[in-house]
Order: structure tokens, then C-alpha cells, then sequence
């Protein structure tokens, strides 16, 4: 379609330049580098242009790249919307970033496709040959995994190829392999963290909290296999598991007599792309639990992807009877104009703004604000990442309704929540007064104060 070398006239070329420089008599062999290009949002312009003209499209940047290159370059279709370019000779990194941002260049001129004028951009990885690689395909694996850090880091940009991001990929591909296994072994956990009033200090709801205990690592952090999870698809098996396991353990609960308590858990955005609600009324239904002890939590950020799409969903989901509830709130963009748009029950203040809500007016400012917005609009307020008795004075004076953090409990297991459940039907004891010493819970908070799915 575009009359450029294919992927195996490439990856000939390319095993031929690496051939002569492996023959080169001379003490430092004139460098090469490969450039991996993908046109960001492609698949857009599919749909809405239709097919025929994507392929306009893709034979127009074929023939901007070829005239922005020279002439002993090769330009290649590599696959789909990725371009491949060797730059052969080039002089080292500024050689190839001269190149790079000239093909970038070429690219901003919009293109004509029908009665339609279409600005694209592209992302770019960039290998340079440094003499350790024996193939072709060890430099395109190299130039992909630049490439792809390029399209997470800020599309239109382009990244170079080092050795920590070999390991990263590595690293990345064995925790995902990790990960699939786990959840095949039912290897991964959920704790809870108890929430509770604030004005009687007993516990009203708690929040599930995913763990993977690794056999060989240890406890892995959730800030390192979540964000994996969500870019793998795997968060949406991963975040079925957790809500079905949730499910079954408040009717576990129930049938130990304990009952009139919501336990929270988290939503990706990834599980928004499929019919959410019918998952949750299903796991409702098989594990008989009243819909009212489950409550569902969403970000600002996930919340004003789609609005109109997402107020559908969650007034589906509220529909069940469940409670929904907006996570980290004040970090996002929210406008008060949409906020008011969604089914909610719950704000839940961000902890960033809880940690140094005594000593940073700023901060101590935000946080009222929220509060009196959540009263305003008929909503219960909880703070998370609560540590301290100044944090939970102010709190209460303030008119905040539930409180989150190290210093009432630290996450659980299923079985130690149970003295909770106990105290807060056995006596009107405050929850306070069984709490673990401040010395003790405020550890290694970095962690277990992560809220994930």
C-alpha cells in the first residue's frame, strides 16, 4: 500500500548494518539507530473517517517520512500505524534526536483526507547501535519498549532507549506473568480498614484493600502491581475476584450475626468499559447479601472521562441500592456543576490534603470547603489518611462525618476485623479505646495507606 520496505526487508537491513560494524576494522565504527513511530490516535480516525481513508492517511505519512529522511535511510511499514526508520550512518544521540524532531516536524502540517483536515501527532522510540547487540530483533525490542514508554510519558514526544528501561520491561513482564499466576492460584488477599464515625468513634463501614503476598518478595506493593493490572486488562479478572471475595465475606459476616455496615470497594476505569452493573447485581444475587452493605468507589478522574456515559452507569449501580462514593476527592477537576450530576452518597477527602491539615492553612482550607460543599449538597464526608487527635479535633469541629486511617486501625485481615464488628454491637465502648498505640499503626503508612481496587 505504500510501497515501503515490509517488516522483513527491515529487519534484513537492519541485521546487515549490524554485520558491518561487528566486520569494522576501525577503533570506533560510525554509529546507527533505529526509530519505532506510532501514530497516536489512529484508531480514531478509523472509526470516524472510516477505514479507506486511515489508509490515505498512512500512505501520506509514509511519504512525508520518506522525504525527511535521506536517501540511504530506511523507511519502513513495520505493522498497522508503526513506522520504522534506520538511520544509517547517524552521529550518535544528536544525530538521532536532529532526525526524530524533523520527522515530527513533517507530521504537524495537517492532512487532507476527503473534506476533512486532520492533525496528527506521533510517538517515537529511538535505539542507538552502542555495539552490544548481536541481532536485529534485540534493537526492535529495544526501539518497542522506548517507543511505549514515549506513549505513556506524553504522546507526541519521543523517548531514547537505556538500560533501566530494558530492566523495567523485564521487571514489567515478570510481574505481569506473577501476577496471572496468582490470581489463578487465588494467591492475592483483601484487608479491610475500618471506617467510623467520628462524633461515637465506632465502626460504620470499612474499605477493601487488595494485598499480594509474594512467596519469595514478601507483601508487593499495591502502587507497583495495580498501575500494571490496569495497563494489562488484568485489573478486570483481578477486580471481579475482589468484589465477588467482598461479597462472600459480608455474608459470612451476616451469618455471624453481624450486620448494618457497608464495606467499599474500589472501581477501575477499566471496569467501566464493560457493563459494571450487571456484574455487580449478579455477585449480589449469588452471594445474597443486602445491596445496601456494599458501597462503590470511584475517582474524580474516572468520574469526568465520560460523564454523560459514567452518570448512566452509576445511576444503574445506584439503582441496586448500593452506595457510591467519590475516592480522593479535591486531587481531580471536578466541577461543582457536574458533581451534582452524579448518583453519590460519599465524598471521600483526598489524604494529601488530611496529612498537614493543622499546620498548612492551605490545606486546613481545602478541607473545609469540601466539607461544607458535601453538606451542601447532602453528601456524608470521610477523611482518609487520618493519624492523628489534632487531625480528628479539627475534623469533628468541622463537621466531618467519618474518619479513615492509621490512627483509629491499619488494614486487616477478614478475621481481624472482627473484634470491631463485636465492639460496635457489645458495647457502647469507643472504638478509640481498642485501638493499637499511634507508635505502633503509623508504620511504614507509604504502603498500607494506598487505596486500590
Amino acid at each position: 500500500m505504500t510501497e515501503l520496505p515490509n517488516r522483513s526487508l527491515f529487519v534484513d537491513r537492519l541485521d546487515s548494518s549490524l554485520n558491518r560494524r561487528r566486520r569494522s576494522r576501525g577503533d570506533e565504527p560510525e554509529q546507527f539507530a533505529v526509530l519505532f513511530i506510532d501514530l497516536d490516535s489512529f484508531g480514531v480516525i478509523n472509526e470516524g473517517l472510516g477505514h479507506d481513508q486511515g489508509d490515505v492517511l498512512i500512505r501520506e505519512v509514509a511519504e512525508r517520512l520518506t522525504h525527511t529522511v535521506r536517501p540511504d535511510d530506511t523507511v519502513s511499514r513495520f505493522s498497522g500505524d508503526i513506522f520504522a526508520v534506520l538511520l544509517d550512518p547517524v552521529d550518535a544521540v544528536t544525530g538521532s534526536i536532529q532526525a526524530c524532531n524533523r520527522i515530527l516536524e513533517s507530521l504537524e502540517t495537517p492532512f487532507q483526507l476527503g473534506e476533512t483536515s486532520v492533525n496528527i501527532s506521533a510517538s517515537v522510540g529511538i535505539v542507538l547501535n552502542q555495539g552490544g547487540y548481536v541481532n536485529a530483533d534485540e534493537m526492535i525490542r529495544d526501539a518497542d519498549t522506548a517507543l511505549h514508554r514515549a506513549k505513556l510519558d506524553a504522546k507526541g514526544s519521543y523517548v531514547i532507549f537505556d538500560t533501566e528501561m530494558y530492566e523495567d520491561a523485564k521487571r514489567f513482564i515478570d510481574r505481569k506473568a506473577g501476577m496471572q499466576k496468582a490470581i489463578l492460584d487465588g494467591a492475592f488477599e483483601v484487608y479491610y480498614q475500618p471506617i467510623v464515625d467520628i462524633h461515637s468513634e465506632k465502626l460504620t463501614s470499612m474499605e477493601a484493600l487488595i494485598r499480594w503476598p509474594h512467596p519469595i518478595e514478601g507483601m508487593v506493593s499495591p502502587a507497583e502491581f495495580i498501575p500494571i493490572a490496569e495497563e494489562t486488562g488484568l485489573i478486570m479478572p483481578l477486580g471481579e475476584w475482589v468484589l465477588r471475595t467482598v461479597c462472600t465475606q459480608i455474608r459470612m459476616w451476616n451469618e455471624m450475626g453481624f450486620d448494618d455496615f457497608r464495606v467499599a470497594v474500589n472501581l477501575s476505569s477499566r471496569q467501566f468499559e464493560n457493563d459494571i452493573s450487571k456484574l455487580v447485581e449478579g455477585i449480589i444475587l449469588e452471594s445474597g447479601i443486602s445491596p445496601c452493605s456494599l458501597s462503590l468507589e470511584i475517582t474524580e478522574g474516572i468520574a469526568m472521562k465520560n460523564v454523560d456515559a459514567n452518570v448512566q452507569m452509576l445511576e444503574e449501580l445506584r439503582s441496586l441500592g448500593v452506595n457510591i462514593s467519590i475516592d480522593d476527592f479535591g486531587t481531580g477537576y471536578s466541577s461543582l456543576s457536574y458533581l451534582k450530576r452524579f448518583p453519590l452518597n460519599t465524598l471521600k477527602i483526598d489524604r494529601s490534603f488530611i496529612s498537614d491539615i493543622t499546620t498548612n492553612i492551605d490545606d486546613r482550607e481545602i478541607t473545609k470547603a469540601i466539607i461544607a460543599m458535601g453538606q451542601n449538597l447532602n453528601l456524608k464526608v470521610l477523611a482518609e489518611g487520618v493519624e492523628t487527635e489534632p487531625q480528628v479535633q479539627l475534623l469533628r469541629e468541622n463537621g466531618c462525618d467519618y474518619i479513615q486511617g492509621y490512627y483509629y486501625s491499619k488494614p486487616v485481615t477478614a478475621d481481624e476485623v472482627l473484634p470491631f464488628l463485636q465492639n460496635r454491637v457489645a458495647s457502647t465502648v469507643p472504638l478509640i479505646a481498642t485501638r493499637p498505640r499511634a507508635s505502633k499503626v503509623m508504620v511504614n503508612t507509604a504502603v498500607d495507606n494506598v487505596a486500590v481496587l
